[in-house]
């Protein structure tokens, strides 16, 4: 097992995670319904060590497998944990993107928990209260059972300022994309062109985040797409040599993204050396392509 950073895990949290408030109907319980929250992480299988190193670094919660989704999933739902590490964990490495508003309502829901105020009918009012702007909000079944609910505007987390390093690494681990473009080109003499990509993508209304990246990394643009999504990328070989390559190596990769990383880096010494212009390192190339991303999954 292996310690991970701190920052690191808030970075892939505020890529993956979520915090999840169920409210079920139960007889046996004096207000008719059951209250149950969890925090969690869910990733693709190949990424089950990276969610057992953090459940390592955390010494709490539990892992469970899916074998609809092929999917691995972290997942913490002791109060006591909840309220003893979690919380904590996420007040002192505080998460940046807009799910730092579902935190601070889970955060509220936990206290109203402990406190056992949630066995009274008020205290399960103040909950559903709560989770009208938690994550989608609350189902129109519960909105019936609970007619006296206040829908309250969701607020707006707006300090997206990348707190360290480290961050970046696990927000890339999450959502971020390395690849490689070979396209036909009239101009090359071998009749084909190449060009690196590191990419991340997000809902438009996270587009201050991916400029916050950019300003923060010191390199590529910031795009808004027709749809509701923007992307952050970089493609100039120049920002690769002076800053991504060096920036993941000072701050590596955990999961399964860091063998797409070393395939990247393998293919941007190729091109460094000039030897994607010969027929060989083309070739090079195109293997390196063909065993990445979704390819990989294939193999």
């Amino acid at each position: 097992m292996k310690k991970l950073n701190f920052w690191f895990i808030t970075g892939l949290a505020d890529a993956e995670s979520s915090f999840v408030v169920n409210i079920i109907k139960d007889d046996t319980r004096s207000t008719k319904y059951n209250t149950q929250v969890s925090f969690e992480l869910n990733l693709n299988y190949k990424d089950k060590v990276l969610l057992e190193n953090i459940k390592y670094t955390l010494g709490v919660g539990n892992i469970f497998y899916n074998s609809n989704d092929k999917t691995y999933k972290f997942k913490v739902s002791n109060i006591n944990d909840l309220s003893n590490v979690i919380i904590p964990h996420f007040k002192k490495y505080y998460l940046i993107t807009q799910k730092r508003v579902d935190f601070e309502l889970f955060s509220k829901i936990i206290e109203i928990i402990k406190n056992k105020e949630h066995l009274t009918k008020e205290g399960l009012q103040k909950i559903v209260n709560l989770k009208t702007t938690l994550n989608l909000g609350i189902s129109d079944n519960l909105m019936k059972d609970f007619p006296d609910t206040i829908i309250n505007e969701r607020d707006v987390y707006n300090n997206i300022n990348i707190p360290d390093s480290n961050w970046l690494a696990g927000f890339s681990e999450g959502e971020s994309c390395f690849y490689i473009s070979i396209y036909k080109s009239e101009n090359s003499r071998l009749g084909y062109a190449v060009q690196l990509v590191f990419k991340i993508t997000q809902h438009y209304r996270d587009i201050e985040l991916l400029k916050n990246i950019s300003n923060y990394l010191g390199c590529g643009r910031v795009e808004k797409r027709k749809s509701k999504a923007c992307d952050f990328t970089v493609t100039s070989f120049k920002s690769f040599d002076e800053k991504i390559i060096p920036f993941f190596f000072l701050n590596p990769l955990y999961g399964s993204k860091s063998l797409e990383l070393e395939n990247f880096k393998e293919a941007y010494l190729i091109m460094k050396n000039k030897e994607h212009l010969e027929v060989q390192g083309l070739e090079k190339l195109k293997n390196i392509k063909d065993s990445m991303n979704t390819k990989r999954e294939n193999n």
